[in-house]
């Protein structure tokens, strides 16, 4: 618990800086879709919400589990959707505006996308999994490496899901499908050529992730509807 606490604590200041990105990406969409006058009522309250959420963040690793990064970035959505249901919206609009939030986090920052399918990252991802299988942190991902073929270069098979777990606690779980639809965004903007059949959050077995540059990104979701 108290290497929990000293790892927030000393990542606070840049984890918090992170969330004002967020919010000014997320304040604009409010405007266009509601009016200026929510947006200045609601923003108080979704950093409020955050700061409250930030404290009891689990633990997975902190900065040795790539996947901390992902667990922030949920807990910021999770703050946006809790404030947004209590006033009424739908999931349906939440949703959507947490959508794109994402994708114009990935058109402006596109180094955020993880280098899947560099060659020099793939024993990295084989150790990850293998320490996942430990399950040193109860609030953390867990999943096995899958050798890739002809048909794609590597894959992880995820049995446990830490936002799905986040997302729980918070009563939250109907909200989760749409970060599990932000895979879209991030396969295309890094050229990963994920292939996904099913998530967790979607009722699947298993999240399984099949990477291969420069095929078409096909991942089945059940909120997101493109064109």
């Amino acid at each position: 618990m108290e290497k929990e606490k000293e790892f927030y604590k000393s990542k606070k200041s840049e984890y918090f800086a992170q969330f004002e990105g967020f919010c000014e990406r997320i304040g604009v969409l409010i405007e266009e879709q509601y009016d200026e006058k929510f947006k200045n009522d609601v923003m108080g309250e979704i950093k409020e919400e955050y700061e409250s959420i930030y404290e009891k963040i689990p633990y997975i690793g902190g900065d040795e589990n790539f996947l901390t990064s992902d667990l922030i970035g949920a807990a910021e959505n999770l703050a946006f959707y809790k404030v947004l249901k209590k006033h009424g919206k739908t999931l349906k609009e939440i949703g959507e505006m947490a959508y794109r939030a994402a994708e114009q986090e990935f058109d402006d920052h596109p180094e955020l996308v993880p280098p899947m399918t560099n060659p020099e990252f793939i024993p990295y991802i084989k150790y990850a999994a293998k320490i996942s299988g430990e399950k040193r942190y109860p609030g953390d991902w867990v999943y096995e490496f899958i050798e890739g073929n002809d048909e794609f270069d590597f894959g992880t098979y995820f049995t446990e899901c830490g936002i799905q777990k986040l997302y729980h606690e918070h009563e939250a779980d109907e909200f989760t499908p749409y970060l599990c639809a932000m895979d879209i965004l991030m396969s295309e903007c890094g050229d990963l050529g994920l292939h996904r059949t099913r998530t967790l959050a979607e009722g699947g077995d298993k999240c399984d992730f099949l990477y291969k540059s420069g095929r078409e990104t096909k991942i089945f979701n059940t909120v997101i509807k493109k064109d």
